[in-house]
């Protein structure tokens, strides 16, 4: 194991020292309702090979509760950890600030959420300075192996009311 972990802080060591095209950031998240509320973080660092493709991992934890209709029942909280590598295919870009991409992604829940998924998402990406990215995710079709839901099989979600928006500073 102790080789294994010195093996990888030297990868990440060289990849640092490269000049190479490093990003970290992530993502902060809140939905709040009449008797929902969740807060989740999803920080992530990344690389980019070259113009077209790129890998990172990230990790998103969320708490949520759930305040029951009936007064006399106690409300519910979760706590998620899932672990969410993935590749990113930049298919095209716009002028100098723009690009649209698509991430193959999977997810794999670690803490209160079992299962993994495996996500295509499509995005677009804004370059606003030469270190600043924000990039946004409009839905995703794949497989869900309990980690969505409790229905293993293939889905598609279009749901372009909550996005996902990534901050990103790119070395």
């Amino acid at each position: 194991m102790k080789k294994l972990f010195l093996v990888v802080v030297l990868a990440f060591a060289g990849i640092f020292t490269a000049n190479a095209q490093v990003w970290i950031g992530g993502g902060l998240g809140a939905q709040i309702e009449k008797n929902y509320k969740s807060i989740s973080i999803s920080p992530e660092v990344g690389y980019a090979f070259n113009n077209h493709w790129q890998i990172a991992v990230g990790a998103s934890y969320s708490f949520e509760r759930i305040n029951p209709l009936l007064p006399e029942l106690n409300y519910q909280t979760n706590n998620y950890l899932s672990l969410e590598p993935y590749v990113r295919y930049v298919a095209t870009t716009i002028g100098n600030k723009f690009s649209l991409f698509f991430d193959l992604t999977g997810d794999f829940g670690l803490i209160d959420k079992s299962g993994w998924a495996a996500t295509l998402r499509p995005g677009i990406a804004w370059m606003a300075t030469e270190h600043w990215t924000a990039a946004f995710r409009f839905g995703f079709a794949g497989y869900d192996h309990g980690y969505f839901g409790d229905d293993n099989g293939f889905f598609l979600n279009c749901d372009l009311a909550s996005p996902q928006i990534r901050l990103y500073y790119n070395f």
